[in-house]
């Protein structure tokens, strides 16, 4: 079993390096990759312990990053990166999320009065740091008015902040949609990025972007220099991995897979196995290996 995304406390998870590399142990998973966004941090607290008290398995250094492709934010995952790199030059390339989150907040404010969604008047004075996401606390405020439930017809997206971001807010077909392609780094600049640190650069959980997901896939296979897919993801069908699997092997692409692990943030979701339907078989991995962990690199884990 491998788990190749994994999130820390040093972003949006809730676990610390230790907790991880326990679990991962307990767990059998040969191969791990953490995979913060738009950070490293994890990396550089590895070196504060001796990994084979904990972990017996392989690591590889991972990182999400946010992107953009036809308006549409995603996310691409970099492999084998060099961490103290990646880590400066994200650092120059993302802006302070605060300043994004008042940024997407007006702009969704807007979109509310125009559309006659009540939300609070002063929502966006209200606002403070104690949400990971600016989406988390809109979210919050605009499903307390029951009145507005017919604007938000799916009924997962009424309940959870994740899919009302990833159904309405960022989909480009939605009249909750947010514009911040100014708001984010355009694709070939994050895929430079991770070159330039030396890594591989993979499409992740492809289907979580709902109607535009093929488009997405397309644009980024036929348009950019990408390495691999990620074809096994906790919310996949088996269906829909079988034919990621077979788009890879027809177009000479690497595979991956990973859980999206964060700890007790998504608690229906555990390292390795998902939602209890995810075992992402070993050998996927044989044909790139080596490119991301068996070459010098000044923070190099393993």
């Amino acid at each position: 079993m491998i788990d190749l995304h994994v999130h820390s406390k040093y972003s949006d998870g809730t676990d610390d390096i230790i907790d991880i590399l326990k679990k991962a142990e307990s767990k059998k998973i040969k191969i791990l990759s953490i995979t913060d966004h738009e950070n490293c941090k994890i990396y550089e607290k590895m070196k504060d312990i001796d990994i084979s008290d904990y972990y017996t398995g392989k690591i590889i250094n991972g990182i999400e990053l946010k992107t953009v492709i036809k308006g549409v934010p995603i996310e691409l995952l970099g492999y084998g990166v060099d961490v103290a790199y990646i880590n400066k030059k994200v650092s120059e390339i993302y802006a302070e999320r605060s300043e994004n989150d008042f940024i997407i907040m007006k702009r969704l404010h807007k979109n509310c009065l125009k559309l006659g969604v009540r939300i609070d008047d002063d929502v966006i004075e209200n606002y403070d740091n104690s949400y990971r996401y600016a989406t988390t606390y809109l979210h919050e405020n605009i499903t307390s008015y029951e009145e507005n439930r017919k604007f938000i017809l799916s009924d997962k997206a009424w309940g959870d902040s994740t899919s009302f971001y990833r159904k309405y807010m960022s989909n480009p077909n939605s009249h909750f949609y947010i514009s911040n392609h100014d708001l984010l780094p355009d694709c070939n600049k994050i895929i430079n990025l991770i070159r330039e640190a030396g890594g591989l650069v993979f499409v992740p959980h492809i289907y979580i972007y709902g109607e535009n997901s093929n488009m997405i896939l397309e644009e980024l296979t036929e348009n950019y220099n990408i390495d691999g897919i990620e074809c096994y993801y906790s919310h996949f069908t088996e269906e829909q991995s079988k034919y990621l699997v077979n788009y890879c092997n027809e177009r000479c692409l690497y595979i991956s897979g990973g859980s999206d692990y964060h700890g007790t943030r998504k608690r229906e979701i555990k390292l390795g196995i998902g939602l209890g339907n995810l075992n992402v078989p070993d050998n996927i991995i044989d044909s790139w290996i080596d490119k991301v962990i068996n070459k010098k690199k000044n923070n190099n884990t393993n």
